[in-house]
């Protein structure tokens, strides 16, 4: 009952600035709305399609049965749990715990398991850290590749240490038969089907994101920001890194974005990114626990994994960081043939797989 109060308390107080301040909420407003389309729709849209045409192919469910077997040894959990972690590795926030609901659901996992696996399958997508944040907002997609791989590390080192946190009877290691029937359909249908899919979920995210960065407008002409910043005045931080931290928790992408402009240095605002993009803001997590109702979790634990999984990807790219940044001197220009990568022949031979694996399944189904 408190909770409910004080949430429509700051609604009134919010739905207040906003008739006090129209035009700088308008204003904020429309430049999320630019970002959104100008820079994180042109990134996502495609990868959406991509995702999925191979969720429909049934690529994502022979992946998920070629990582089953390490699934028991690393996370003390049973097969079937692989695909919500390859879904979420693939297609980022929050398909990973969308496909956990699901399993829960289908009574194909306990609530124990569903905890654990909750705890690492639902991180951000890789052309989101890549494309968005470490071309579009950072300009050196070697950036997105490290903050990628130190996400990836947090989500492992995070399942591993909650291995034992929840005692889960673990049954045959196994993908349910009911995830790989896969419908024949032409391909031309899959493919609008995909189109359609993608700008829903294009469109959802681009809703979160404006209505988040203008909650943060209306904190900020508020006063709040300024309040916190004055708390923490004594640390060596601009007050752009601070709005960038605060807008961040929030909404991820909006927060990256406003600390790829601020002053201070690059490793402290990468690292303020990577935090944030593996905790993934109050907008993450309203969308993940929208589709995680129905299932008894405890949103508590959940909260406290993410946190273990953003501290253990910040050690990581604080490791990256001297190794990366050597690469950067070299000032390519973002969009040239030669631009340095982290692990681009990896990431090249995965893709390459994925685009022959595909076709095998399209023939197939031919």
């Amino acid at each position: 009952m408190f909770v409910s109060y004080s949430i429509f308390l700051l609604l009134c107080i919010v739905f207040y600035i906003f008739l006090r301040f129209p035009a700088q909420i308008l204003e904020t407003s429309a430049a999320s709305f630019a970002l959104w389309f100008s820079t994180v729709l042109p990134s996502l849209f495609p990868f959406l399609v991509c995702c999925g045409l191979l969720l429909r192919l049934g690529l994502t469910q022979r992946l998920g049965r070629l990582f089953a077997p390490l699934m028991r040894p690393l996370f003390g959990l049973s097969g079937v749990c692989a695909l919500p972690f390859v879904l979420g590795i693939l297609s980022g926030y929050p398909l990973g715990a969308k496909m956990t609901a699901q399993l829960y659901t289908q009574k194909q996992i306990s609530q124990s398991e569903a905890q654990k696996l909750l705890s690492f399958c639902n991180n951000p997508g890789p052309l989101f850290v890549i494309g968005t944040v470490g071309t579009g907002f950072f300009h050196v997609p070697i950036w997105g590749y490290a903050l990628l791989g130190s996400i990836l590390f947090g989500a492992l080192a995070t399942g591993i240490c909650f291995r034992k946190q929840y005692n889960v009877a673990m049954p045959s290691c196994t993908i349910p038969k009911m995830q790989t029937s896969i419908p024949k359909q032409p391909l031309g249908i899959l493919l609008s089907d995909c189109v359609k899919d993608a700008l829903l979920t294009a469109a959802q995210i681009g809703g979160f994101l404006v209505f988040f960065s203008v909650l943060s407008m209306a904190l900020q002409l508020l006063g709040i920001y300024d309040i916190l910043t004055n708390l923490v005045s004594f640390l060596p931080f601009s007050s752009a890194y601070w709005e960038g931290v605060y807008s961040g928790m929030l909404e991820m992408t909006n927060g990256a974005y406003l600390l790829s402009l601020a002053s201070d240095s690059l490793r402290l605002r990468l690292s303020a990114v990577v935090v944030l993009l593996a905790f993934g803001g109050c907008s993450i997590l309203g969308q993940t626990f929208g589709v995680l109702q129905g299932v008894p979790i405890s949103y508590g634990k959940y909260f406290a994994a993410k946190c273990c999984n953003a501290a253990f990807a910040l050690i990581a790219f604080q490791v990256l960081y001297p190794i990366v940044f050597s690469h950067t001197k070299k000032a390519v220009p973002v969009f040239s043939a030669h631009t340095a990568a982290a692990f681009p022949l990896i990431y090249g031979c995965f893709g390459f797989f994925l685009l022959c694996y595909a076709l095998y399944c399209l023939r197939q189904k031919t």
